[in-house]
């Protein structure tokens, strides 16, 4: 009783030992760490069911791989990191796999091993990088704001996909920071945002940042270095504003000596520096003047007299851009006489009418043309009366006149105003006109920024076999330069299939679709104008053809059909020559294996009811030795048995039931003479001629084999012969015709050299009725 109990404990604490069993029944244990966590720190606690501590523990705990990015502190269940995580896999492992081996103390119980997995997850430990950074642009000062001067700056961050690795790109402030911008924060394309002017600044250098969405955020930092090449938007500028020169007294030809300095002007467009051409303005005194065209010195070309300039005279010089005649600036040269008192005279401006041309885009500030009086060099006070034209321009105390205020082409063509100059004394008056020459400023802009055509089945239906074009719709664009036309265009893969005309109708050729394999149609509509440089736009244009599908669908269906009918065709003839084949090769079987028994064994195959029995066998009859032939019938069927010297019986091929159709036909025929019955029996009787010429040539081939095997005759010329006076020779067979009970007819010949000659004539004299033959030789 004793033994049972302590079996009885021993089994059931044996069961009930939980010890390296997971809490909760589970079979691995998972974790996570942030790639963060630092080398030493605990990740969790294993949830092993007993106790690991070393003096009253009982249980076990060990890794079972060595060098584990992870350890077991000794004597808890801790797990507790060893090496630095990295969810990148740079600096460490991103995820952790080991197995825990649990051994039970005081026990027998093989060890247990539980899986553990440590999944790491990221933290923002990586800030952004530059790619390919410094940058570095080149850019003309006439760039106009808002144009997009960098596309593709970049920056990855090698964190986890999400906030901490999503870029945003800003400009920081600082010098010259207004001058760009980023289009978007979370696009690296960079916009012009302020004008440029080579003239007061040639580079600058800007710093731009690039930050993650972390918290705290991670950035990088880099810079970019602008340069601004010159553009020709400056007129040039004489070093003075007037000049002045002496006439000689006597009055001789000859050079002028210029005062303060020698007359000369310079392209203010230091990165161009255009070369100058200088000319003198036409008026009533230029033509006793001439001035070099490089250097500008002005000489005396004739003799003048006192009294030809005997107040002197004002010269108005005009400095032009060679590579740009519509860049010039003007000036005044005072030429007095020796003593003259010029000053005294009254105020005159040197022309009374001033025409210029000057561009729309012309910054404003800038001096635009010189207005020269007899006095130059005086501040005299100018003033425009046109309240309009006063707040465009406006002109200085030494007669230069100054834009105020931006030009426009669209709105004013034509500036026609006066200037009056006076120096408190005397009073002058000068008209100006001010053509505006048109600047392309302006980009063709459509009406929408997509545009959606459907095409109805109806329309594409109607006009199939029409060459009128169907009207899909229409597109609408404009331009803001006054005298700009637009042009329109269609781009796209399938563009050659349609056509826009000049007020932006589209239009499709219906019978074009059949190399259409697409319902819907994805076009570019490009509008580009006429100005100087021209300018284009684009817009997106679908076009979806409502039944295109169906077409394509009921094409494809047709062709599928027609496809299916010539397999099914194919197979067909592949079944029919396949039964051809079989049945070729039985009915060869067939005959191989009725005449391949031996040389004098023949099968029958006149009809399908032929037994075994309808066979030509060679044999010999016991108790038949007296050289006479023996004919032995079973069934309707003889028997050849042959011999040398002996006899031959032959089975006809022609089944027994030809007797009886014949006998039936002659009977028909005797009590009638239909027409139908006549022809039916005119194709028994080819049928049967048929089957006599091949029961000959079945004799033929028995009769050469017997004669080679010397079993019939001697010569085989003879056989030759005999064998093929089939028609020609006279039909003279001796023979005895006896029915038998079973239906043989047996001829025989007596004499034994005719054999070989009667023997095909004796089955050209077969009538109908016979449906055996049994010949003696």
């Amino acid at each position: 009783m004793f033994s049972l109990s302590s079996f009885i404990t021993a089994t059931f604490g044996a069961i009930l030992d939980s010890r390296c069993y997971l809490e909760g029944g589970g079979s691995a244990e998972s974790f996570l760490a942030t790639e963060d966590l630092a080398v030493g720190s605990i990740i969790g606690k294993l949830r092993i069911n007993g106790d690991p501590t070393a003096e009253t523990g009982d249980i076990n705990l060990s890794l079972r791989e060595k060098n584990a990015p992870v350890e077991i502190v000794a004597g808890t269940k801790e797990l507790a990191l060893s090496v630095e995580l990295d969810k990148e896999g740079l600096r460490g492992p991103s995820s952790i796999y080991v197995n825990v081996i649990c051994i039970r103390r005081h026990s027998t119980d093989p060890s247990f091993v539980v899986p553990v997995n440590v999944r790491v997850t990221d933290v923002n430990d990586n800030a952004p990088q530059w790619i390919g950074t410094p940058y570095t642009l080149t850019l003309s000062e006439v760039t106009v704001p808002g144009t997009r001067i960098l596309q593709g700056a970049r920056a990855e961050d090698a964190d986890q996909p999400g906030p901490f690795s999503t870029v945003e790109y800003q400009v920081l402030p600082g010098p010259y920071s207004e001058f760009v911008q980023f289009l978007n924060p979370l696009e690296g394309t960079l916009v012009l945002k302020k004008a440029l002017d080579y003239e007061q600044l040639q580079n600058f250098t800007v710093k731009l940042r690039a930050q993650d969405q972390g918290t705290p955020p991670r950035h990088s930092d880099t810079l970019l270095r602008v340069v601004i090449t010159d553009a020709d938007d400056q007129n040039p500028r004489f070093q003075r504003e007037s000049y002045t020169a002496e006439l000689p007294v006597d009055g001789r030809p000859g050079e002028l000596r210029m005062r303060p300095e020698p007359l000369k002007a310079v392209d203010q467009d230091e990165g161009i520096c255009a070369p100058i051409q200088y000319t003198i303005v036409q008026s009533q005194d230029a033509k006793y003047f001439r001035i070099h065209p490089h250097n500008g010195a002005i000489s005396l070309l004739t003799p003048i007299g006192y009294a030809d300039v005997a107040n002197g005279a004002t010269l108005v010089v005009k400095a032009t851009q060679i590579d740009n005649p519509d860049r010039y600036a003007l000036t005044t040269v005072q030429l007095t006489r020796p003593g003259s008192h010029s000053d005294l005279s009254t105020l005159a401006f040197v022309q009374k009418r001033f025409v210029m041309r000057i561009r729309e885009d012309t910054a404003v500030g800038n001096r635009i043309l010189a207005l020269p009086t007899n006095k130059p060099g005086k501040h005299l006070k100018y003033t425009i009366p046109d309240p309009v034209n006063s707040q465009f321009f406006s002109v200085g105390s030494l007669g230069e006149l100054v834009l105020a205020k931006p030009l426009d082409y669209e709105k004013m063509t034509k500036h026609e105003f006066q200037v009056m100059a006076t120096d408190g004394m005397t009073n002058s008056t000068a008209e100006l006109t001010l053509d505006v020459i048109d600047v392309n400023d302006w980009e063709p802009r459509f009406r929408e920024t997509h545009y959606e055509f459907m095409v109805p089945k109806s329309s594409l239906q109607s006009r199939a076999d029409s060459f009128e074009g169907v009207l899909i719709g229409k597109v609408e664009a404009a331009d803001g330069d006054r005298n700009d036309k637009l042009e329109l265009s269609l781009r796209g893969q399938h563009a050659g299939l349609f056509e826009i005309d000049a007020t932006g109708n589209i239009y499709m050729r219906p019978e074009q679709l059949q190399s259409l394999n697409e319902s819907t149609v994805h076009l570019i509509a490009i509008a580009t104008d006429t100005g100087v440089p021209p300018r284009s736009t684009s817009v997106p244009v679908s076009v979806t053809m409502e039944g295109l599908t169906l077409a394509q669908s009921g094409w494809n269906s047709s062709m599928l059909g027609m496809f299916g009918m010539i397999v099914g065709l194919f197979l067909m003839i592949i079944v029919a020559l396949s039964c051809y084949i079989v049945r070729s090769k039985k009915q060869g079987k067939s005959a191989s294996s009725g005449l391949g028994l031996g040389r004098n064994r023949v099968h029958s195959q006149a009809h399908s009811s032929v037994s075994s029995a309808n066979l030509v066998t060679h044999e010999k009859l016991a108790g038949n030795g007296n050289g006479n032939g023996a004919s032995v019938t079973s069934g309707g069927v003889s028997v050849l048995h042959m011999k040398h010297g002996g006899n031959i019986t032959m089975a006809n091929p022609m089944n027994n039931g030809l007797h009886h159709v014949a006998s039936g036909a002659s009977s028909s025929m005797a009590l009638g003479s239909s027409a139908a019955l006549l022809e039916r029996e005119r194709e028994r009787e080819r049928d049967r001629e048929r089957q006599r010429e091949s029961y000959a040539a079945t004799v033929r081939s028995i009769v050469s084999r017997a004669s080679a095997n010397g079993q019939l005759f001697e010569e085989e010329d003879e056989i030759e012969h005999d064998s093929l006076q089939t028609e020609n020779n006279n039909r003279k067979v001796a023979a005895t015709g006896a029915i038998s009970g079973n239906g043989v007819t047996t001829i025989t010949t007596t004499s034994a050299n005719a054999n070989g000659s009667n023997l095909l004539s004796a089955t050209d004299a077969m009538g109908s009725s016979e449906n055996n033959l049994t010949v003696y030789f």
